[in-house]
């Protein structure tokens, strides 16, 4: 990982010398397309998943880790007596307001995987797909578009 960022710099560097900085911002505008393009796949699958998951009635419990090798935090939900962790990382913010153990709300649930996706999760997923073409669209048109 070093060594290619290492040559990156000496790239970015030698076109910067030569004075062509055209291909720098080329390259950056690829790099930026390229990683809006990952973020609609992502929530492309996401959304995909989110289809052939069942509506379920549910209410918080809790917030915690999926496991004990969990990176980040998940909000966790009972669904007919049986708790499921969410897919997606909780939100740090109005955590009072979001999840609210006293509210029911509707969940998208993969029994046979044991997760779901929350409100929460959908209004993301929704949100990030838009978000992601935007961006594309407006990198596309502000350096390729002639």
């Amino acid at each position: 990982m070093s060594t290619v960022i290492f040559l990156l710099i000496v790239v970015i560097t030698a076109c910067l010398i030569l004075g062509r900085i055209d291909i720098v911002l080329i390259g950056g505008a690829g790099l930026l397309l390229l990683l809006s393009a990952i973020l609609v796949l992502f929530f492309s699958v996401c959304l995909v998943r989110l289809i052939f998951m069942r509506r379920r009635e549910a209410h918080f419990t809790r917030i915690g880790f999926a496991d004990e090798k969990g990176w980040y935090e998940v909000a966790f939900y009972d669904v007919d007596g049986t708790e499921y962790p969410c897919i997606f990382p909780e939100e740090g913010i109005f955590r009072s307001y979001f999840y609210n153990p006293k509210r029911r709300c509707h969940v998208f649930l993969n029994e046979r995987n044991g997760r779901l996706f929350d409100p929460i999760s959908l209004i993301t997923i929704i949100f990030g797909f838009f978000a992601g073409i935007a961006f594309g669209v407006l990198v596309y048109l502000l350096f390729f578009f002639r």
